[in-house]
């Protein structure tokens, strides 16, 4: 990436002033100081790792509590780049002054100059951490009052309602930050901080969107695809393999690895051999089963689901806790509480709704009338007929994404 592509806001061009990053991380912040170390340490790591792969340069990373600064010449892509990175709530690109209030002023008339067009409306919000001489609201008076003498020929006005344009200033122990733009992030947990889990994963639209929140936590996420041909086409692995190049882009770690695993062999013996209402839950059990061995290999700590309550017949209550006492890790149903278009919301912000949403080959092996309320020893009975999973554990491999 050249320097005229990182070049990304008017203020970039203000050389009196050093221009860096300004990090926020929410509860990190409440942790007890040895885990807001650890995981400040994770998260510093992470922000390297992204903006290594992205090949954006910085100079240098130090952190205060509750902020990491990083200078470099090219703020604003620093924070398009870590919009992606999990534990980071928010990031600006600033300009840096010392406490002195009237150096503050000066350097607020001279982003307000550039950024503020006729007739419109501002507002200046600082935030002051430390003890100084000035209140954040002796701040806000006086940039505020400078800023619309020096724009007075633009006939601007100030409005703390419905701005226009925002002066935002940070007041820390003995620098202060000038800056207009906030960048939002998803927060969470550093990624990796929390250990793995493996994820059920067919590409639809609920299972990545349970795959992201556990990673939002903090959880290294393998996914496992089973691939349920002849009963499906390459279609449905297409999309799992395009949506989960989606939350690569989350996923701070050098590997992000999917299993794919063939099913369609148990899948013909399930339906041709047990009763064709339990063929679901059976099928579910088989993957409970085969992700419980994947994960024992990988050292993980669970498994992850895409179930939500009631929203298919294999996810009443009754379904669930069958299926759960195919396995003995924990389940984690992060969308167990939500409906579907909840769930869509959520697949809209985080980029995998469109992919997943692509029309794909329906499973043909879905009964007309599943069972909704199956009794376990009819399921452990019928169970019987699939013998072992061994050669489907056998059948997995791994696919690396860069």
């Amino acid at each position: 990436m050249n320097q005229k592509e990182l070049i990304g806001s008017p203020i970039e061009t203000l050389n009196e002033w050093k221009k860096s990053v300004l990090v926020r991380y929410g509860e990190l912040s409440l942790k007890s100081t040895p885990v807001r170390s650890f995981m400040e340490n994770i998260l510093i790591r992470n922000i390297k790792w992204m903006l290594n792969r992205k090949k954006i340069p910085y100079k240098s990373i130090t952190r205060e509590r509750g902020r990491i600064f990083l200078d470099g010449d090219f703020p604003r892509k620093v924070c398009e780049t870590l919009s992606n990175v999990f534990g980071i709530v928010s990031t600006s690109p600033v300009l840096e002054t010392s406490t002195d209030i009237d150096e503050i002023v000066r350097l607020s008339e001279r982003v307000a100059e550039i950024i503020i067009g006729p007739k419109e409306r501002f507002a200046v919000r600082a935030r002051r951490v430390g003890t100084h001489k000035f209140t954040s609201i002796d701040v806000e008076r006086r940039v505020g009052e400078a800023i619309l003498t020096k724009t007075s020929n633009l006939n601007t006005k100030v409005s703390l309602k419905q701005p226009d344009k925002y002066i935002f200033i940070e007041v820390r122990e003995k620098k202060a930050y000038v800056y207009h733009e906030i960048f939002d992030a998803p927060g969470g947990l550093p990624y990796g901080s929390e250990g793995k889990i493996v994820s059920l994963f067919s590409g639809g639209i609920d299972s990545p969107v349970a795959t992201w929140l556990m990673m939002k936590r903090g959880c290294r996420v393998i996914p496992i695809y089973f691939d349920n041909s002849p009963y499906t086409d390459k279609s449905t692995l297409n999309r799992a393999l395009s949506v989960i190049k989606i939350l690569r882009e989350y996923a701070t770690h050098d590997r992000f690895c999917m299993y794919v695993v063939s099913h369609g062999k148990t899948l013909e013996k399930i339906i041709n051999q047990a009763p064709r209402n339990l063929t679901c839950l059976l099928c579910k059990r088989t993957l409970y089963r085969v992700a419980t061995a994947i994960a024992e290999r990988e050292g993980a700590k669970g498994i992850v689901t895409g179930e939500s309550l009631g929203q298919v017949a294999s996810q009443t209550l009754d379904n669930l806790m069958t299926l759960n006492e195919s396995t003995n890790l924990p389940v984690y149903r992060p969308l167990i509480g939500l409906n579907k278009l909840e769930i869509e919301e959520i697949a809209r912000k985080i980029g995998t709704y469109e992919t997943s949403s692509i029309n794909v080959t329906s499973c043909g092996a879905v009964p007309e009338k599943p069972a909704t309320k199956a009794k376990l020893e009819k399921v452990r009975s019928a169970e019987e007929v699939i013998n072992s999973i061994q050669e489907e554990i056998n059948s997995a491999e791994l696919v690396y994404l860069e």
